[in-house]
C-alpha cells in the first residue's frame, strides 16, 4: 500500500490464484495487515479459514477450474462504526460457502474514515515464481504449494457481474468482535502485497499519475445497483503495456495488467476521475 513513495489505506478483497485466497486490510502505514483466507508460509503458516479440500482446483466447496462469486461487506456495529469486513465465497451448484471474517483491527477507524470518504476498486493481474507468502504449504505443511512456476498462470482473466448493494436486516450476522475502532494491535498478519490475482481498495486522492498521448480507454461495464462503470488502465504511456479489456460486462485483464474503476475515462489522466465508493454498511459482489 506503497505506491511512488506515497502510502494509502488499502483492502485486500481477493489477492488470488486457483489454489490460495486471501483478504487483507491495511490502514495507511501497516504494510503486513491483518487478513484471512487459505494459503500461505514458510517457516510460518498464512491464513488456515479453510482448506485445499474446500477451495482449489476440484474442490467440493469452491472448485477454482469454474466460476465463482466472490462477495464483500462492511457490516456496522450498534454505534455506526465499523464492524470488520466479511468475505463469503461460494459457487452454483455447491451447498458450502467458504466465509472469511477480519474484524479486531486495530486501525478499524482509519479504514472507516477511508471508505467513508470514497475508495477505488482497483485490479492487477500478474505472476511471480515467489509467491509462497500466499500459497505456499507453511510450517504446518497444511498450506497447497510447495513451489511456484509463473509460467503456468493464464494469459488473463475474466470478473464479471459486478453488483453492490445495503446490507439488510436479513443479512448474515458477523460474529461480535473487540470493539473494532479501538481494538487490539492486528493478529495473525500476512506478510505481503499482491498476488496474481488482486481485487483492491484504495484511497482515491494518492493514486500515482498516468500520462497518455492517446486514449487507452477499455469501454464501460455495468454493476447492479450503481450503474455505468468506467475502466482506466495504466500503462498509457508505454507500447509494451498490458490491457485491460471489457467485453459483454466483463473486465478482463491480460498478464501484468493494472486497472482502476472510474465514473469516466476521457483518455488523459486526471484522478478525480476515479470512483469513490462509500461501501459502509454496503456490501459488493462479483463473479471470478
Amino acid at each position: 500500500n506503497n505506491v511512488c513513495g506515497e502510502s494509502c489505506a488499502e483492502i485486500d478483497i481477493m489477492e488470488a490464484n486457483v489454489h490460495a485466497f486471501h483478504a487483507t486490510l491495511h490502514s495507511k502505514f501497516d504494510h503486513g495487515g491483518k487478513g484471512g483466507g487459505f494459503g500461505g508460509g514458510s517457516t510460518w503458516n498464512g491464513p488456515r479459514d479453510f482448506d485445499s479440500s474446500q477451495y482449489g482446483p476440484g474442490a467440493k466447496c469452491v472448485d477454482t477450474n469454474h466460476p465463482f462469486q466472490v462477495e464483500v461487506g462492511f457490516p456496522l456495529d450498534g454505534r455506526g462504526w465499523l464492524k470488520g469486513m466479511e468475505v463469503t465465497l461460494s459457487q452454483h451448484g455447491k451447498s458450502c460457502p467458504l466465509h472469511i471474517w477480519v474484524g479486531g483491527y486495530g486501525d478499524m477507524a482509519e479504514l472507516a474514515e477511508a471508505l467513508k470518504a470514497g475508495m477505488t476498486p482497483v485490479f492487477s493481474y500478474w505472476s511471480s515464481n515467489d509467491m509462497l507468502w500466499m500459497d505456499g504449504v507453511g510450517s504446518d505443511h497444511r498450506g497447497p504449494c510447495w513451489q511456484d512456476k509463473s509460467g503456468v498462470c493464464g494469459a488473463k482473466v475474466r470478473m464479471f457481474d459486478f453488483a453492490m448493494s445495503d446490507l439488510d436486516e436479513l443479512a448474515r450476522e458477523a460474529p461480535d468482535t473487540p470493539d473494532s475502532t479501538h481494538g487490539a494491535d492486528p493478529e495473525g498478519q500476512v506478510e505481503a502485497r499482491d498476488s496474481p490475482t488482486t481485487t483492491e481498495l484504495e484511497e482515491r486522492d494518492v493514486e500515482e499519475p498516468q500520462h497518455s498521448h492517446m486514449s487507452r480507454c477499455p469501454g464501460n461495464f455495468h454493476m447492479s445497483g450503481y450503474g455505468s462503470v468506467a475502466v482506466v488502465p495504466t500503462g498509457w504511456f508505454d507500447a509494451h503495456a498490458s490491457p485491460t479489456e471489457v467485453h459483454d460486462g466483463a473486465v478482463v485483464p491480460h498478464m501484468g495488467a493494472r486497472a482502476y474503476f472510474a465514473e469516466t475515462c476521457t483518455g488523459t489522466y486526471n484522478h478525480s476521475q476515479y470512483l469513490a465508493l462509500n461501501l459502509l454498511g454496503k456490501r459488493m459482489s462479483f463473479m471470478a
